[in-house]
Parts: C-alpha cells; sequence; structure tokens
C-alpha cells in the first residue's frame, strides 16, 4: 500500500504532506489547447501563507519518497479568508498570450524565430527543433505572439507547450516516456470517441509566387504560375490556406503535409486513473485490457489534470488521441 506525498512550494515557504499538512485540494492542468499550465491550491490557514503575485510555484506529487514535478509556475492570485487559503499560480507562457511584436526574419528556421521570440520574452526552453526554413518570416502584431507560434508548430507539424518545469517544447512528438495504463488496475472510467475526419485534404497556396524559378531572394511580384501544395484527398472536405511565407513549390508542399499531420488522429478519447504523476503532456500511454480489445493500443497524451482531495483522493484525467 503506497501513501500519496507531497512538496508544495509557495514563494520561500514550503508545505510536505503529514499528519499536519495544511493542504486541503490541489489540482494542476495542462493542455495542448491551452496556452497556459495552471494549479489551484486550497490551503487551511494555518499554513500561514503570505504569498504575493509572481512569487514562484513547485508541486510535486507521488507516492511515499517518490515525486515527480507535475507543475512550475507563479502566482497569480491570492486569496485569504477565515478558514480557508486559495492560491492560483500560472505558467510563464502566460507572457505569450499578452505580447505582440512586429519582426522580420530572413532565411531563418521556425525554430530560430521561436528561440529569438522565447529569449526576448527570457522564457526558458527545453527543447526546440529547427522544423522548416523561411525565405522571409513576418512576426506582426495583429495576432498575439502564442497565436503566431502555435501557428508556426502547426506548419512544422510540431507540438508546442510548456512542460512540467515551465520550459518551452518546439518539437515533432517523439515520446521519450511511454506509460503502461490498465483497465481495472491504474484506469478508473475510459471513453474511445472514434468519426469521420474534418479535413480530408489540405492545400496550400503563396500569396505572391516570387520563387517561381527565380530562388527564394527574388522580390515578390504577380506570375502566372501557381505556388501550390497539396496532402491528402483534393477533394471533400479540403482546407485551403493562403500562406504569403509559401515562397516555393517545395515549401508549399511541406507546409501542406505538415498541417494534415495535425488532422489524422485515428480515434481520440479520455480516461480518469488512479494518480499518476509521471505522465506529462506529449508523453505516450499504453491502454490495455479495455473492454473492447480494439481500443486498446498506443495514445499519445494531450491534456493531463491531476487532482487531490480528501473526497476523491488523488485522480489523474487524461485526453489522448490515436496517430
Amino acid at each position: 500500500m503506497y501513501n500519496v506525498s507531497y512538496n508544495i512550494t509557495i514563494g520561500g515557504k514550503s508545505f510536505r504532506s503529514g499528519k499536519s499538512s495544511a493542504l486541503l485540494e490541489l489540482t494542476t492542468s495542462a493542455s495542448f489547447d491551452v496556452p497556459v499550465n495552471g494549479c489551484r491550491l486550497v490551503l487551511h490557514t494555518e499554513a500561514d501563507v503570505k504569498a504575493r503575485p509572481d512569487d514562484e510555484v513547485t508541486v510535486e506529487i507521488g507516492y511515499d519518497e517518490s515525486l515527480s514535478r507535475v507543475f512550475t509556475g507563479r502566482v497569480a492570485s491570492f486569496e485569504q479568508g477565515l478558514r480557508q487559503i486559495r492560491v492560483e499560480a500560472l505558467g510563464s507562457f502566460t507572457a505569450l498570450t499578452t505580447a505582440r511584436f512586429n519582426l522580420l526574419y530572413e532565411k531563418q528556421t521556425a525554430g530560430d524565430v521561436v528561440k529569438d521570440v522565447l529569449g526576448k520574452l527570457k522564457l526558458k526552453k527545453a527543447t526546440v527543433e529547427d522544423g522548416v526554413k523561411f525565405a522571409t518570416y513576418v512576426l506582426h502584431d495583429g495576432p498575439t505572439v502564442w497565436d503566431h507560434l502555435r501557428g508556426l508548430a502547426r506548419r512544422c507539424g510540431f507540438d508546442f507547450y510548456a512542460d512540467a518545469e515551465d520550459q518551452a517544447v518546439f518539437m515533432k512528438y517523439a515520446p521519450k516516456n511511454k506509460h503502461a495504463l490498465t483497465y481495472g488496475v491504474e484506469i478508473l472510467a475510459y471513453a474511445h470517441e472514434s468519426r469521420p475526419p474534418v479535413v480530408e485534404g489540405v492545400e496550400v497556396y503563396g500569396s505572391s509566387p516570387a520563387g517561381q524559378g527565380q530562388g527564394e531572394d527574388a522580390s515578390a511580384w504577380l506570375t502566372k504560375k501557381e505556388v501550390k501544395g497539396t496532402a491528402g484527398k483534393t477533394s471533400g472536405a479540403v482546407l485551403r490556406v493562403v500562406d504569403a511565407a509559401a515562397r516555393n513549390q517545395n515549401l508549399a508542399g511541406d507546409l501542406a503535409k505538415n498541417i494534415m499531420h495535425g488532422y489524422e488522429a485515428e480515434a481520440q478519447g479520455r480516461l480518469r486513473a488512479l494518480g499518476a504523476p509521471e505522465v506529462r503532456l506529449g508523453d505516450a500511454v499504453k491502454l490495455g485490457k479495455l473492454p473492447v480489445a480494439a481500443h486498446n493500443g498506443e495514445a499519445r497524451v494531450t491534456s493531463v489534470r491531476h487532482r487531490l482531495d480528501a473526497r476523491h483522493g488523488f485522480i489523474t484525467n487524461l485526453l489522448w488521441e490515436k496517430v
């Protein structure tokens, strides 16, 4: 029998599991579809926390002496009542959702752009791969920086997110960790969904086809030759994209294939399991002994939510997709 244990740091003060623990509720969340990782803590006033906005927050949770980091961020709000203290914390990607830049990049890869922007915002990075190379790429102040970088990831067929250490990851899906989850052992409940694809094909058009026979250094002008890249089917549910960064046929083709990759999930679903702090965003899970044998197999983790409280114990909720 393993005992749930944790170590939480708020500012310079740490709280550990034990008989005198002041923790009443803990929730952490991370998702590909949500820019910023989040954490919610409810403590008894005996904790005597005096946190301030922007104080660092770290959460480690596990069993007995084996702990895994599940959240790193900073205090966003602090509320103190007569009996409870509530702390909301957010990851550093908050800066990406508010920042807007006007920048021009020449002969740079998508990874070069990401590294430069992260550096300007003083955000940490874990893994940033190169991805496709652009003759020119304009990062303008219409969309937020998050929208730009998420769009670059889509063009490259990459994932873009902050890990449990609050460091940026910009890379193709290649899970280093695979976790076996078995129905009736770790898995408490699950749902499996399969449906026709929303997008069956992708077409990418260069808005100004300057590269046709002139090279990437040519200035933009209109020509009769079309810059077009395709992937998947050419009829039916086809997504058509106009991308000024597609300066030549090869790049347009690469972008189309990478964008199409984001719509190729065979199935998706959700599951609730006994607390699994080692499962992280971008990892793979091997689902086993599910009631329908065809549902077994490897899937990519697209969302992780850990919850610990007196009523439910330690539970992990995952969203997944098979690719």
